[in-house]
Order: C-alpha cells, then structure tokens, then sequence
C-alpha cells in the first residue's frame, strides 16, 4: 500500500478517491487473494480511499517486529570492543573511510540510544575499561554521559595510535625473529650433542643398571642413589660400597624436579614449547653436563610419563631398555641426557606412575613388496 501510494504521488498527485480505487486494481496481481479481497470489496459497496485503507489494513494488518529490551541493548554495548590489532587502521563503512575508533564510537552512541542510557554515564566507566590501553590513555576517567564520552573517544590523537599501530608491528617482528633464533639454536644444540660421544649414545643407563641387578644384592631394593647413577653414565665402575639406597632428601629433590620441565601434548604446540624448553636447558647447562637430581631433563612429547615401567631407551611400554627393538639412529630414540634422567627419576622414586599411566606401545612399520607396510 505504502509503494502505491508513492507511485500514484509521483504519476498523479491530484488523483481523486475514485481514481486512486481504479487504478489500485493494475497493481494486484491476477487471481491473487489481494485482488479477490479489492473485486469483493467493490461489489458490496463505493468505499472511499481512507476506508479502503482501513479495510486493507485490517486484512494484512502490518506485522510485530522483534524489538530488543534495553537490557540487551546494554548487554550488547558491554560486548562492542575495538581489537587491538584494529587501533591505528583506516576501514571503509559502506563508501565512507573512516578510523576504527570512530566507527566505534558512533555504533556505541547508537546502542546507548537505544538503551535509553545516552543522557546519563550509566556503563561508561566499564566500556571504557574495555577500550586498548592507547585509547583509553587519552581519556577522562568520568563522564557524564554518552555523548561527552563518544566525542571524547572520536577526537584521541590519531598521530599516537598511528605510532602504537608501528610499534605493535615491530615489536611482532622482533617477537618472530626472537622466536626464529631460538629455534635455529635448538637445531644447533641438537647436532653439536648428537655428535658426542658416540659410545655413550650406544649405551643406556638402564642396560647397565639392569646388568648390576643381578650381581648386587643392594639392587633389590629397586633404587640406586643419584651417585651411582652420574658414575655409570661416565662408564666408571665404582667400589661396592658406592652403592646406597636414595635418601628422602634425594627422592624429595626429584620429585620437585620432575615439574621444572612439565611434558608437552603431542602437537604444534606442545612441540614448540618443548623446543623452548631444550633451549633454556642448553642455555643454562652447556651440551655436557652430566645428569643428576640438579639438572632435570626435559621429556619429549608423545612418549611414556616419567617412572612408569617406560623403555628409558625410547620412552615407549611392553620392553626394558635391555629388550629396545629400536637401534641406533632410530627417530624414536632418545636422547642420551633424557635416557639418563628417566633412569635416575625411575630408581630413585621407583614406577609409582606405572598404574595411573597411560599405555604409550612402540609400533615399527615394516617395508613390504605391495609397499602397505604392516604393523
């Protein structure tokens, strides 16, 4: 009704009421119910304009639209930040550019309007806390109402948050480059500790620890002191009296240090988080120090929690390091430091993980002539 209206504005403005109710029937649309109600309206009687009107309305009376409370128009205003990789940009709003914070602030003044708070400083103090740190730097700490507070925030010094956009940049390239140094001096620590020793690499605490067991009957106790365990990662063969169970200090120690270094999940993330923390060990430890209660190890990601019955050889369940099907050179063997720590952390606290662990099983593909591979 309302686009027949303007049209008969524009095509005849003078249109008298019988007019106007002889045309309307051109815009209805063949045996439509608009147009079966208009040819039952006519026959039964002369209806003027307004009382045609009114009699359309009252057929399709106009709908109820949805019309939000003022409690979720201030809920809606709470949630209406600015990002802060957003301060400092140029955005374009329909043909219009304008600076992100001035966007902002005329959709915030829209939607304390609509609140029915714009008079008043009703949420203020709470947007403004939610603002970036540059912008909410150049305001008043009270307002008195909506409009002093939008104004206020439209009129910040786009010369500092144009300066805040430029060192937010850099420091994130200084950030990236720190990142990618750090991961280039893991890479070196890594070659230049796998280039040592090549006999150590090849022999395991838990080979040798196991080897003793059957010749020492202190072992039976199932612990040897950290001592014993820095001697044998040497290769010496100490006196038999160097052997001694742990103390309660010793087991004490371990226990604390098997938190320096928590386990990372076995994704990007965990992995980058266990490369940092081999670069803090190396940074801090050299690439030759030897293992002890003192100098915790971390644990790579994906394999056996420490003291649970695990391999120390590939930190895997179902075999000892005695029975590792792994050879050396294998991606799934460790490194001898950490080799060395699941040893010392397992006979000085013993397998009290072993129940509440979770199964980590070795699985070695081999190569077949229908290249499938089998378990």
């Amino acid at each position: 009704m309302k686009a027949y209206n303007r049209s008969m504005m524009f095509l005849n403005p003078q249109a008298t009421d019988a007019q106007k109710i002889a045309a309307l029937s051109n815009f209805l649309g063949t045996n439509s119910p608009a147009e079966q109600w208009y040819t039952d309206l006519i026959a039964n009687n002369s209806a003027t304009w307004q009382e045609l009107t009114t009699a359309f309305n009252a057929r399709w009376p106009a709908g109820r639209s949805a019309k939000q409370t003022s409690g979720e128009y201030q809920t809606e205003l709470l949630g209406h930040k600015i990002a802060d990789e957003d301060v400092g940009l140029i955005k374009t709003v329909g043909r219009q550019k304008s600076w992100t914070h001035v966007t902002w602030a005329e959709q915030a003044m829209e939607l304390a309007t609509l609140a029915g708070i714009a008079a008043g400083p009703t949420l203020i103090y709470q947007v403004r806390k939610n603002l970036p740190k540059v912008i909410r730097k150049q305001l008043d700490n009270e307002y008195a109402d909506w409009t002093l507070f939008t104004a206020a925030v439209m009129d910040v010094d786009t010369v500092k948050l144009t300066e805040e956009k430029e060192d937010r940049e850099e420091r994130k390239k200084q950030e990236e480059e720190k990142e990618r140094k750090l991961l280039h001096r893991v890479e070196v620590a890594n070659r230049a500790t796998a280039d040592l020793t090549s006999q150590l690499q090849r022999l395991t605490i838990g080979q040798v620890a196991v080897s003793r067991m059957a010749t020492s009957p202190i072992t039976r106790t199932g612990n040897l002191s950290a001592t014993r365990f820095a001697l044998v990662q040497q290769g010496s063969r100490p006196a038999a009296n160097t052997y001694a169970p742990p103390t309660e200090e010793q087991k004490e120690t371990v226990q604390r240090a098997l938190g320096a270094y928590p386990q990372q999940r076995l994704d990007d993330e965990g992995q980058k988080t266990y490369l940092a923390q081999l670069s803090a060990w190396v940074a801090k430890h050299g690439n030759v120090t030897r293992i002890s209660e003192q100098t915790p190890y971390p644990l790579r990601p994906g394999t056996a929690v420490a003291c649970s019955g695990e391999c120390f050889r590939c930190g895997t369940h179902g075999h000892t390091s005695r029975n590792c099907p792994t050879t050396e050179g294998d991606a799934s063997w460790l490194h001898r430091h950490e080799t060395a720590w699941r040893a010392l952390c397992n006979r000085t606290l013993g397998p009290f993980n072993r129940a509440m662990a979770q199964s980590i099983q070795l699985v070695a593909l081999e190569e077949q002539e229908n290249d499938t591979g089998s378990l």
